[in-house]
């Protein structure tokens, strides 16, 4: 899949502005978001990772699969 140069500055333009909002956020806001990136983590990739690379045999993890690969709201 080929990415057009527009396409290109833009994704490096959005990565430089989360980066900017990223370093002017307090310590407080930075530790929130921490704390939420680990939450998605744990709630949506870690089973389907799991799953995808066969580590769990768990039926309730598989069973919550399905609800782990929604969108996140």
């Amino acid at each position: 899949m080929k990415i057009s140069t527009t396409t290109s500055l833009i994704l490096l333009g959005l990565g430089a502005l989360a980066i900017y909002k990223y370093n002017s956020m307090s310590d407080e806001e930075k530790e929130a978001l921490k704390e939420k990136a680990k939450k998605v983590v744990e709630e949506h990739v870690a089973p389907i990772l799991l799953s995808a690379l066969g580590i769990t045999d768990d039926e309730e993890t598989a069973t919550n699969l399905k609800e782990a690969a929604a969108p996140i709201k």
